[in-house]
C-alpha cells in the first residue's frame, strides 16, 4: 500500500507555507526564499570543532510588516512541539 502524498504546486505550497508561518508570527507578509532541509551547527574555538545543534527543518526568510523587517525562520523538527527557531 502506498502512502497518500498531496499532489501541490508551488504556488499552493508556498499559500499553505505563508499560512503556517502567520500563525507563529501574524507580521509575515511574504514568504521570499526557502530551503527544503537545513541543520545549525556551532562553532567553538576553544575546541576548534563544530558541533551540531539539535535545529533542523525546513529555512524560510521572509518580510515581515514591522520591524525587524526581513527574518529567517527554521520550522524546527527536532523540538517536541511546533516549534519555530527565529
Amino acid at each position: 500500500m502506498s502512502k497518500l502524498m498531496p499532489n501541490l504546486d508551488q504556488q499552493s505550497t508556498k499559500v499553505l507555507n505563508l499560512t503556517v508561518l502567520q500563525r507563529i508570527d501574524p507580521y509575515v507578509e511574504e514568504i521570499l526564499m526557502t530551503a527544503a532541509h537545513v541543520t545549525f551547527y556551532e562553532f567553538s574555538i576553544e575546541q576548534n570543532r563544530w558541533s551540531r545543534k539539535d535545529v533542523e527543518g525546513s529555512l524560510f526568510v521572509v518580510k515581515r510588516n514591522t520591524q525587524p523587517r526581513f527574518q529567517f525562520i527554521v520550522m524546527n523538527r527536532r523540538s517536541t512541539g511546533m516549534d519555530a527557531e527565529l
